[in-house]
């Protein structure tokens, strides 16, 4: 790749495809924990049933985790996404095109 900088729409994009991603997962976590007491209610046995709560004490953060940071993903693309377009703009207000009559080198 031989040249710099970002696509704004492209960006944008991207982050509707992110934020559509966390939003898929936003119910992660209570579906791992609404499984895992199922199990634990399902089992016989007393150190099953705990084995099934350590696990849901152990791994339920995780998937919290996972739902916040997929959400943060997709706003932190959407915002790179603005400072680009933000960032253009503020560059095509400055730019000189060859049509334009030049400016006084002292006035």
């Amino acid at each position: 790749m031989t040249e710099a900088g970002g696509n704004p729409i492209e960006g944008y994009q991207g982050g509707q495809y992110a934020e559509a991603l966390a939003s898929a997962m936003a119910g992660l976590a209570d579906m791992f924990e609404s499984v895992t007491d199922s199990a634990k209610s399902s089992a016989g046995h007393d150190d099953v049933k705990a084995g099934y709560e350590a696990f849901k004490e152990r791994h339920l953060q995780d998937f919290i985790d996972v739902q916040e940071h997929g959400l943060a993903l997709a706003n932190n693309i959407q915002s790179g996404a603005g400072k680009i377009a933000e960032n253009d703009l503020e560059s095509a207000e400055q730019y000189d095109t060859p049509w334009d009559p030049p400016k006084p080198i002292n006035g």
